[in-house]
């Protein structure tokens, strides 16, 4: 994958954000059916009372923020992003979500540069977003700034568990077994099923993913020691995931790429003979496992980081 530091920052997070314009719908529609049961532990994981005042930083179209009002009425939460298309999806949920969203807005911003004063926050919770920043040291350290002292993060990001974990075990076990059943024609797995074929048959262009992104077997750890790093304390970790089989190859196609970062921006810049070459064989690998049998599902998780702002 191209290096990050090929194209300036500030131009990365740009495009990054606008290449879920053309997708925001589905976005949110995938986001409704996968995300919720992960924003509700998020929630309960911050111990969200009425009184907070709360941001969601990279909060796409508003689960993390619709969630917690839906949990904790009239709280007040400012969900930010830099898509123009989600913030659009999240700002419309607002007006259909009646007086338990009546204190939830949201805002235009970088994460890397947060336009909010210092403590100004008593929560900070950021699902799926620490993944898209060139600098997650920056928009941690932003968190850490916008949080009164004994303030809360919690942030979660796509990855394993810890491999030294319970979890982790159990989660290697089932890789051998979903690789046997994948080799076997059995099994599909969203998003690796449509990134391998992006790989292969679309070119790259000059950004891909951040480098936090890329290395995904040492997210856990390098993402712990950057929150530490920030100054946070008090560092607990949880991990939690889910497994979504779906039986439609056109929703299997829409949501890995809708979803994955590095198939849609492949598929956004391919020439529509591209596109359509590549759908035709995702079409044909989804029919040779259903045929067989087998499941298409989309393994989905979220290593949960909570933290605590010290009060000296």
């Amino acid at each position: 994958m191209i290096e990050l530091e090929m194209q300036p920052a500030e131009e990365f997070k740009l495009k990054d954000a606008s290449s879920y314009n053309s997708v925001a719908d589905s976005f949110d529609r995938f986001t409704r059916i996968v995300t919720t049961p992960l924003a509700e532990t998020m929630a309960r994981m911050a111990g969200l009372r009425r009184s907070d005042r709360v941001l969601d930083v990279g909060t796409g179209s508003g689960i993390v923020a619709l969630t917690a009002t839906a949990l904790v009425p009239g709280m007040s939460i400012t969900g930010i992003d830099l898509s123009d298309g989600l913030l659009s999806v999240a700002q419309s949920a607002v007006r259909f979500s009646g007086p338990a969203a009546a204190a939830t807005r949201f805002v235009k911003s970088d994460a890397e540069t947060l336009p909010f004063s210092d403590g100004s926050f008593d929560k900070v919770l950021s699902l799926f977003a620490l993944l898209h920043f060139p600098h997650p040291d920056r928009a941690l350290s932003e968190m850490y700034r916008v949080l009164r002292p004994g303030g809360k993060l919690v942030i979660g990001i796509g990855s394993g568990p810890r491999w030294s974990t319970a979890a982790g075990w159990t989660h290697r076990v089932g890789q051998i077994v979903d690789r046997l059943r994948i080799h076997n024609h059995k099994l599909l797995v969203a998003p690796l099923q449509l990134n391998q074929l992006a790989a292969a048959h679309l070119a790259a262009g000059e950004e891909e993913q951040t480098d936090l992104a890329n290395h995904h077997g040492s997210r856990p750890g390098r993402a712990v020691r950057l929150v530490r790093k920030a100054g946070f304390r008090r560092i607990a970790t949880a991990w939690q995931s889910h497994r979504l089989k779906l039986v439609s190859p056109e929703d299997f196609w829409e949501l890995q790429s809708t979803f994955s970062t590095f198939a849609r921006k492949r598929i956004e810049r391919a020439s529509p003979e591209q596109v359509d070459s590549l759908r035709t064989l995702f079409d044909q690998q989804c029919r040779r496992v259903l045929t067989n049998g087998g499941d298409m599902v989309y393994q989905y998780a979220a290593l949960f980081i909570i933290a605590t702002k010290p009060t000296a």
